[in-house]
Order: C-alpha cells, then sequence, then structure tokens
C-alpha cells in the first residue's frame, strides 16, 4: 500500500506542479518548486525510506514529460517558453535534492545529548 501512496502522490504532485508553473508567473514556478520539494520531502518523512521517495520523483516525472508532449487534440501543458523550460530543469534538479539529501539534518540542535 506504501508503495501505491507514493505512486499516486508523486502523481499528485506532478500534476499540481504542472498547472502551477505556468500561473502567476514568476510565483507560480517558485511555488511549484517548493511545493514539489515539501511534498517529496514529507513522504519521506512518513515513509522513512529512499524507495518511497525514489517512487514518487519517478511517478512525478512520468507526470511532467507526459505534460510536455502533445497530446491527441494538440494541447500542450508545460510550453517551451523560458518558464516551461526553467520549470523542467528547476523539477528535475529538485527531485533529485529532495530525494538524496538526508532526512534528518546534522546539526547540534539534532543530537540527543544536546537537549
Amino acid at each position: 500500500m506504501r508503495y501505491l501512496n507514493s505512486i499516486l502522490f508523486g502523481a499528485f504532485l506532478g500534476f499540481t506542479a504542472t498547472l502551477l508553473h505556468n500561473a502567476w508567473q514568476p510565483a507560480g514556478l517558485i511555488a511549484s518548486l517548493v511545493v514539489t520539494y515539501l511534498g517529496i520531502k514529507l513522504l519521506g518523512i512518513k515513509y522513512y525510506y529512499k524507495r518511497f521517495k525514489l517512487l514518487c520523483a519517478i511517478s512525478w516525472l512520468a507526470v511532467v514529460l507526459r505534460g510536455s508532449t502533445v497530446g491527441l487534440g494538440d494541447e500542450l501543458l508545460i510550453y517551451g517558453n523560458t518558464y516551461g523550460n526553467l520549470f523542467l530543469l528547476l523539477g528535475f534538479i529538485t527531485l533529485v535534492l529532495a530525494v538524496l539529501l538526508p532526512r534528518v539534518p546534522k546539526s547540534n540542535f539534532a543530537r540527543q545529548d544536546y537537549l
């Protein structure tokens, strides 16, 4: 069930980011990247293992790549303009960072003996 939840949550994040990136043009792009990063990090906190974050990222990428290709009615959700290209590039970088960065920061405040 965790696998299915990760895939569906990644598809939801990808759909949300696809629709949000071109609205309110500088703020929508930033908001879509922040939502993507925080969504994958929250999934990592909920399910702990990186495999669930990776499944979420793969399904996000599948939805976004499908949105950037021409459909049957010649519709396109991610245009080849500046914001569309930045969304694809920065979105992929955001996915990689969200999956690979550790779950807990290594700081003195997070140590048990400090508290």
